[in-house]
């Protein structure tokens, strides 16, 4: 069985709701809080494309759930985003 990466891209309506005196200062108050809706418009497969072994062990394998955080940053490419909880390789 061959491993794929399926790369999608969604397009999201966010509305949000600012007192402002220019549309400068409501754009850059607007990301400064939550919107207050928020609706997915679509989404679609940007690129699918097939990896080795070789890059799903360096890539994409899943890592042992029993390394602590300390040990993480020996990994090569490898950076937490604390704010989201998600693993990011470079």
């Amino acid at each position: 069985m061959t491993k794929y990466v399926v790369s999608n891209i969604e397009l999201i309506k966010k509305d949000y709701l600012v007192d402002a005196y220019t549309k400068e200062a409501a754009q850059e108050k607007a990301h400064l809080q939550p919107p207050r809706t928020k609706v997915s418009l679509g989404e679609i497969t940007h690129s699918v494309t097939s990896i080795n072994e070789f890059e799903y062990k360096k890539e994409w394998k899943p890592l042992d759930p029993d390394i602590g955080p300390d040990q993480l940053k020996d990994h090569e490419g490898y950076q937490y985003d604390w704010v989201k909880n998600e693993r990011h390789f470079d």
